[in-house]
């Protein structure tokens, strides 16, 4: 009796605590559960047969998967009715709802009823006559079956702030617009998956924001009325889905403030010229239709509003050059900023690619994922001075040859995606410096690498690099050699030897180029030096001479002179002054010289003929001036006839010039050829001379 005591004392007192610390923690009963939402307040989700009284801190009920049939009257039985701002039913069984269930909700701002297929929209319809239009925002009707809307359906929300109408999912095959004349203040009007083949709007001044997606329009709805536009300040236009099959420059002619327009999933084959010039706010248009699209008019983007064009997945032939003309398709719209054309087939020839996009200077972004690209025109993006995001995802590039050429000097670059590639290397020319020093965000993942030592640079510049490197290094696996294939490139460690082998044929390598530049370095001495190896072999042949008994020197003790001096006045400088003191102050050789030892008086030839006679050897001094000169070559013919009758070694030839080709007479060209002659070298090579 004691022990029971205290366990009813007990549960008294935790029914206390409970009551205490209700409204910090409330319950919301059997049937429902509470969720705390992000403002504070509380959310009821309730499936039960009945609906308990609920804390002051819910605002929003919703009564989900129940099976009652008949909602009657929310009042102040089981709602605390002040604190309630929005109310779902979601697929319920309700088949009636008492025409003032929604009295007492004065506070109500949205409006959900979700998935109740059972319910006729004229049922709903009274019970909202009754619902205070003070503070309602947003209404939600969707997914109930309903195969027509009342043209009286919002007639109690005439003075209403409702800014958002949701009928989605429904079976409409038909709507009449003056359904929604009642909503004055209406912001954003969402028909979406219903069955419409046809709409007839009456004006909504405030209207910002139509979609339509996922229904059977055949064609653009009329948005023109007697006196203008029926939607004056439409912003966001969306025909998502539907089977419209042509749009033309007067499509959308009423629309004078549309910024936004979805076109995706429509059927056109065709986009016409001047289709958005009458748009003059048009900032962005979607155009992903697949398969459908496959002509692009020369004007069709005729267009100094439009910042952005989307259309990935069209799967058009940008290849094929009778479907486009690519000098045009963007020329005339220059303020273009987001061009996305993934997953179409653009074409393998740069040329083409780089008329497309040349007029693009004011270009942030753009999105080129498959599209089967090998390559990228030289300077392509040199042009593009504002280019913050370029996607090259699942392409075919193996690399970027002459890659400084491609990106050029940009340095606007911020994120650079080229993931799912033939990218096999990463090395110092893949990318130009100036273009990874500037990226904030790279991503390479899923290329097949090359774990080889060619990685070096890379796996370096990953370590040292503050580039955020998108997917490293789950997606960066090696694909060669087959013993690596899945591992991670960051595990790939070489080591230095493995890199950087002594190959024998380096050892070759040099070997030849020490003995071509030793081949290169005679040959040149040979060169410079030619004069003085021509000397030495003459005098190793005179001293031979000698030594064989070739040379009696005791005949010239027969003669009065060593050697008579055959030379042109025009040399006569050199002869006296070089060769004369040489040979007779210095070796004691004496020589005749017809300017100073021929007879005053006598005729030239008997004084030659003379002292000729006197001496043992002639030397004669040939050069340019000496083979211009008649009177020289007379005494060629002289010198000539001695060596006749005394042979060559009558004769000492000296070259002190190299004479002129054009100079070269035929007797002068003879004696040379026949007799041995030494050429004049100042410098070192003067004494051997």
């Amino acid at each position: 009796m004691i022990i029971t005591d205290i366990w009813f004392d007990i549960l008294a007192i935790l029914t206390m605590m409970i009551m205490i610390h209700a409204d910090t923690y409330p319950e919301c009963g059997k049937f429902c559960m509470c969720h705390l939402g992000t403002n504070g307040y509380r959310r009821a989700i309730c499936n039960g047969s009945y609906i308990p009284k609920l804390p002051v801190s819910v605002k929003s009920i919703e009564i989900r998967n129940t099976n009652q049939k008949n909602i009657g009257r929310f009042d102040l039985i089981n709602l605390t009715l002040h604190t309630v701002h929005n109310l779902e039913l979601s697929g319920n069984s309700i088949r009636h709802i008492h025409q003032d269930a929604f009295v007492n909700l004065k506070w109500l701002s949205v409006l959900t009823i979700n998935n109740e297929t059972y319910l006729s929209v004229d049922v709903l319809k009274e019970a909202l006559t009754k619902l205070s239009s003070k503070f309602i925002k947003k209404l939600r009707f969707t997914n109930n079956n309903w195969k027509y809307l009342p043209y009286d359906m919002f007639a109690s929300f005439i003075n209403s702030k409702i800014r958002k109408v949701y009928l989605t999912g429904n079976q409409f095959s038909a709507i009449n617009g003056s359904a929604f004349r009642f909503l004055t203040l209406c912001e954003n009007l969402i028909l979406e998956n219903n069955k419409l083949t046809e709409i007839h709007f009456q004006k909504m001044q405030r209207l910002k924001k139509l979609r339509l997606d996922g229904n059977r329009l055949a064609k653009v709805p009329n948005f023109c009325s007697i006196d203008g536009s029926l939607f004056p300040r439409l912003e966001c236009l969306s025909l998502r889905d539907n089977n419209i099959g042509n749009i033309d420059r007067t499509s959308f002619i009423c629309l004078p403030q549309l910024v936004f327009l979805q076109l995706s999933g429509i059927s056109i084959d065709k986009l016409q010229n001047y289709v958005f010039s009458n748009l003059k706010k048009l900032e962005h248009v979607n155009l992903e239709m697949v398969y459908t699209l496959k002509r692009i008019e020369d004007f069709a983007f005729n267009s100094t509003s439009i910042k952005k064009i989307v259309m990935p997945n069209c799967k058009f032939r940008f290849d094929l050059i009778e479907r486009f003309n690519p000098t045009t398709i963007f020329k005339f719209c220059p303020n273009v900023n987001y061009v996305n054309l993934g997953l179409n087939c653009l074409p393998k020839i740069p040329n083409i690619l780089h008329s497309m996009f040349i007029p693009l200077e004011n270009l942030e972004t753009l999105m080129l994922f498959s599209t089967n690209l090998i390559e990228l025109p030289r300077n392509l993006l040199t042009n593009f001075r504002k280019l913050r995001k370029l996607n090259l995802k699942n392409n075919k590039f193996h690399t970027f040859h002459q890659s400084s050429e491609i990106f050029g000097n940009i340095t606007s670059l911020k994120s650079l995606d080229i993931s799912s590639n033939l990218i096999s290397i990463m090395n110092e020319t893949s990318l130009p410096s100036i273009l990874l020093d500037n990226l904030e965000k790279i991503n390479l993942g899923s290329n097949p690498f090359s774990c080889t030592c060619d990685q070096n640079w890379f796996l370096e510049w990953i370590k040292q690099t503050k580039v955020n490197i998108v997917g490293y290094p789950y997606k960066y696996k090696c694909r060669y050699p087959n013993e690596l294939e899945g591992q991670y490139l960051k595990s790939y460690k070489p080591t230095g030897d493995i890199c950087n082998p002594w190959n024998p044929l380096y050892t070759i390598a040099i070997v030849l180029s020490l003995f071509g530049v030793s081949i290169l370095v005679i040959i040149i001495c040979i060169w410079i030096c030619q004069n003085n190896i021509k000397n030495t072999v003459y005098l190793l042949r005179v001293v031979y001479n000698h030594r064989q008994g070739h040379v009696a020197f005791d005949e010239r003790l027969n003669y009065e002179y060593h050697a008579f001096v055959v030379y042109c006045d025009a040399d006569r400088e050199w002869v006296h002054n070089v060769f004369l003191r040489k040979m007779e102050s210095e070796e004691g050789i004496k020589l005749c010289i017809h300017q100073r030892d021929f007879d005053i008086g006598k005729n030239i030839t008997g004084n030659i003929d003379k002292y000729l006679e006197k001496s043992w050897k002639v030397v004669v001094v040939m050069s340019n001036n000496f083979a211009k000169s008649e009177w020289c070559q007379w005494e060629v013919d002289v010198v000539q006839e001695r060596r006749r009758r005394q042979g060559k070694d009558a004769l000492l030839l000296i070259m002190l010039k190299i004479i002129d080709s054009k100079h070269m007479t035929s007797p002068l060209r003879t004696l040379l050829e026949s007799t041995p002659h030494v050429r004049y070298q100042t410098g070192v090579g003067e004494d051997l001379f």
